[in-house]
């Protein structure tokens, strides 16, 4: 996981978040107080004790009551991503996002799931704890691992009590097969091979080797091949220059010889 944000926070009474929905998930902890809560159209009882996991896309609005709201929370991308330093936090609503903004809410891995705010632990002691070991850690170098360490944990007992079914795989599975579901899903779209390697701690020629040995093709080449897949199907509702820059190339100039390259036209013929 990337960890964006990792704060205690104190909403003062009358005070919140209005209208918005964020790039990216949040982990809340409703430590004290009272709040109104909306998600997803729905209005919620908000009581201390209970945890509510945001959602990317998702539209919710949260504004402390008669008293002071305890809020403390973490803001974090499942999975590492090439442009997970870039992306910040989000206030604003969905029609107030440019397309550039609108390109960098996250893939919903949980959408199949009912689009219900609230989660919960079967040992929530141990949540607890993990919770605000991943808050408290110091802000240094081991700090920042620990605080990693602390959040998959914290991820895996989520998902194992709420979304069991999310991520099931057959064990025989290597990593060559987890590096191409991740490709498929969208995630490694500007990534690099080292932006692989760091991704799934293993050394990068070792995981080239195995994944060109089971698909018959190298990492870079399967996730260009996706790539351009998907910028011609973007291509037929934006236009060029938000296709290039969603998709992470450096210049408009670069994403059209690359798909001139591979398609044998420009992308400009599709958007005609």
């Amino acid at each position: 996981p990337y960890i964006r944000v990792a704060m205690h926070s104190i909403l003062k009474s009358g005070s919140g978040v209005r209208h918005r929905i964020i790039f990216d998930y949040e982990l809340i902890y409703i430590e004290d107080g009272d709040c109104y809560f909306e998600y997803d159209g729905k209005e919620y009882d908000c009581k201390p004790g209970c945890f509510i996991f945001l959602r990317p896309g998702i539209q919710h609005k949260l504004i402390a009551g008669d008293r002071d709201l305890s809020q403390p929370h973490v803001h974090f991308d499942l999975a590492y991503k090439s442009d997970s330093e870039l992306v910040r936090v989000s206030f604003k609503d969905r029609p107030a996002f440019s397309e550039k903004e609108l390109g960098m809410i996250r893939r919903d891995v949980f959408a199949d799931y009912p689009r219900q705010p609230f989660v919960s632990f079967k040992n929530k002691a141990k949540a607890l704890k993990l919770f605000f070991n991943v808050i408290d850690a110091p802000r240094d170098t081991s700090g920042h691992l620990y605080q990693k360490s602390e959040m998959i944990k914290l991820l895996s007992l989520l998902i194992a009590d709420n979304f069991p079914e999310c991520f099931d795989a057959p064990k025989e599975r290597g990593v060559e097969y987890q590096i191409k579901d991740f490709i498929d899903s969208g995630q490694a779209t500007a990534m690099s091979l080292s932006d692989i390697e760091k991704q799934f701690s293993y050394n990068k020629f070792y995981i080239e080797k195995r994944f060109t040995k089971a698909f018959g093709i190298s990492i870079i080449e399967y996730r260009n091949n996706k790539r351009m897949a998907t910028a011609r199907e973007l291509l037929r509702s934006r236009s060029v220059s938000d296709v290039s820059e969603q998709l992470g190339f450096g210049s408009i100039y670069a994403f059209s010889r690359a798909f001139k390259t591979h398609f044998g036209y420009p992308p400009s013929r599709l958007n005609k």
